[in-house]
């Protein structure tokens, strides 16, 4: 059997690959903990491709990403579909709102905000509130009562 030497070219490549692969790890682990809810409130979005009521949510909740997205977190769980519907729930574990998931993963079209412990502190299905309304102002002033009370 013969000798070789490791090219010490790919011993440096395959650290550097290691290297940043554990840093991108490290960072996304950060951003999700950042995100976790808690560290400030969480709007939580469940949506469906067939539904609806998604459909003429998206852009009032884009525009509200925009204007609420240094202070809130903002979280889209998908429940398309069984397969869709899994990743969302491993998604909604990590971010610590899991039981919340659990109750609601039936309900497309579900807003929520989640504030401390993840206390609900606002929540509307099918795009209405609790006045029977589909209007932007009803995210703002949950979005804002959200915000002073964190």
């Amino acid at each position: 059997m013969k000798n070789r030497t490791i090219n010490p070219a790919i011993i440096a490549l395959v650290l550097v690959a290691n290297i940043t692969s554990f840093v991108a790890t490290t960072a996304d682990a950060q951003t999700m903990m950042n995100r976790k809810v808690g560290a400030k409130p969480t709007v939580v979005i469940l949506h469906a491709d067939w539904c609806g009521a998604c459909k003429k949510l998206e852009p009032t909740i884009a525009e509200l990403k925009q204007q609420y997205g240094e202070r809130l977190n903002f979280v889209e769980l998908d429940v398309t579909n069984e397969e869709t519907t899994a990743q969302a729930a491993k998604t909604a574990r990590r971010l610590g709102i899991g039981s919340f998931f659990e109750m609601n993963k039936k309900k497309s079209s579900l807003v929520a905000v989640v504030g401390k412990k993840g206390k609900v502190l606002f929540q509307t299905h099918y795009s209405t509130n609790r006045e029977g309304s589909f209007e932007r102002e009803t995210y703002v002033r949950a979005f804002d009562m959200a915000i002073a009370k964190s």
